[in-house]
């Protein structure tokens, strides 16, 4: 458990990492670093262990990682709706078919599923004024398109739950 708070690296910095809060030591113990011996674990412990790296990006426009990274999960939470927003139908279109071009073969999208009725509250004169147009033009809705949409992206639904306040929906790459 490692609450993300790492800092992206810029072309000339490394990427700034803040370790765990003293609650989460004292909760579930340190952190074993992949590069250090296990302290409380057995001795068959991997020496390989896994990475979780985090990145921003508009993963709607081109770019040069396009071809070379491929992921074992990826995850979209709260990100949809502005996608949809931002860039129509046609963008979030290109971002489901990225994130399935992206995905190892088994490989997992996880998204939140904002409302339709949350694409309507984010709406604001002074936030966005473009979004208004935008949201007229949309013809995709989460609630009815969003699953045929990724199948045919060859991402199939796996599984959901209702227990936050939106819906998370696993979809697993063919």
């Amino acid at each position: 458990m490692r609450a993300s708070r790492a800092t992206p690296p810029t072309s000339c910095d490394p990427p700034v990492v803040d370790y765990f809060p003293m609650s989460a030591v004292l909760t579930h113990g340190y952190r074993i670093e992949p590069h250090r011996k296990p302290v409380h674990t057995s001795s068959a412990a991997s020496a390989a262990w896994p990475r979780v790296t985090f990145f921003s990006a508009d993963w709607v426009l081109p770019s040069d990682q396009d071809a070379t990274d491929s992921y074992h999960v990826i995850l979209a939470l709260s990100v949809i709706k502005w996608i949809h927003l931002e860039h129509r139908d046609a963008g979030l279109t290109t971002f489901f078919a990225k994130c399935s071009s992206s995905l190892k073969p088994g490989g997992y999208l996880v998204i939140e599923l904002q409302t339709w009725d949350s694409y309507q509250k984010a709406i604001r004169p002074n936030h966005a004024p473009h979004f208004q147009e935008t949201l007229k033009e949309l013809q995709l809705r989460p609630e009815t398109s969003f699953d045929s949409l990724l199948a045919n992206h060859g991402l199939h639904l796996c599984a959901s739950s209702d227990a936050l306040p939106r819906r998370i929906n696993v979809y697993q790459k063919a």
